[in-house]
């Protein structure tokens, strides 16, 4: 089950007929960026501004975030204690590894968790939002693909636990099973980014945009559309009985 590459996975039981709220569908790959529909995020994609409580009672995993909270201690030995301080904001709220257990029919389990995308390209013109936008995608769990021309001594000397995790290539908008690209830059140089990701062939790439003013200015990267969501729905009648149905009448 944790090797599946899905956004739904269906234990002992078909793969149609999901039910909204129960089990949350789409957004992942050929399905689209997220989030799900009927998901707790999904309220996020209908409003001008996301509410900020939709996750309230999830929590990350502690152990899913230790590369990140190296990370932050890196940037402040390193004397970057602005790009310290924003990356810790980024751990407070990371949603990565969060699981809950949604209400459903009984004889079945959905469980609903949170979990990192994969490769994400961070691309920046300068080197304090590219460290920021580093911070970022490590405190959601994924990998990160840099320019190498561009982090060419920015980021040496990194803990090892944070080392294996960045990856550096020549073209980060080509590199192969892309999730999602962080991105600043203006206008045009957006366009340029946004005809290339479409170019590609596989799954559909998300592209998050934040200036260097509008970041000044409070607009920051959402951490939720970093994550995937996935829902495992389980036939536990299949399996041997549910206890739970011998307590009825």
């Amino acid at each position: 089950m944790d090797r599946v590459q899905a956004g739904n996975i269906y234990i002992n039981r078909n793969i149609i007929g999901a039910t909204v709220g129960v089990q949350p569908f789409g957004g992942s790959r050929l399905s689209g960026t997220g989030p799900k529909v009927g998901g707790p995020l999904f309220l996020g994609r209908l409003v001008h501004e996301a509410p900020q409580n939709t996750l309230d009672g999830l929590e990350a995993s502690g152990a899913a975030l230790a590369p990140a909270r190296s990370y932050v201690e890196w940037l402040r030995t390193e004397g970057r204690a602005k790009e310290a301080e924003l990356c810790l904001g980024y751990l407070a709220r990371s949603p990565l590894g969060a699981r809950a257990e949604l209400v459903g029919p009984v004889g079945e389990r959905n469980i609903y968790t949170l979990r990192p995308r994969g490769r994400i390209a961070a691309l920046a013109i300068g080197a304090s939002t590219l460290l920021v936008q580093i911070g970022a995608i490590l405190a959601t769990g994924n990998n990160v693909v840099v320019n190498k021309i561009a982090t060419a001594g920015l980021i040496d000397g990194l803990p090892a636990d944070v080392a294996h995790r960045i990856e550096r290539v020549t073209d980060p908008l080509g590199a192969l099973h892309l999730a999602g690209v962080l991105f600043e830059g203006d206008r045009d140089a957006r366009r340029d980014v946004s005809r290339a990701l479409a170019a590609r062939t596989g799954a559909i790439v998300s592209l998050q945009t934040v200036t260097a003013s509008a970041h000044s200015a409070g607009e920051d990267y959402d951490l939720h559309h970093l994550v995937e969501e996935c829902v495992v729905t389980t036939n536990t009648a299949a399996a041997g009985g549910n206890a739970s149905l011998m307590a009825i009448g």
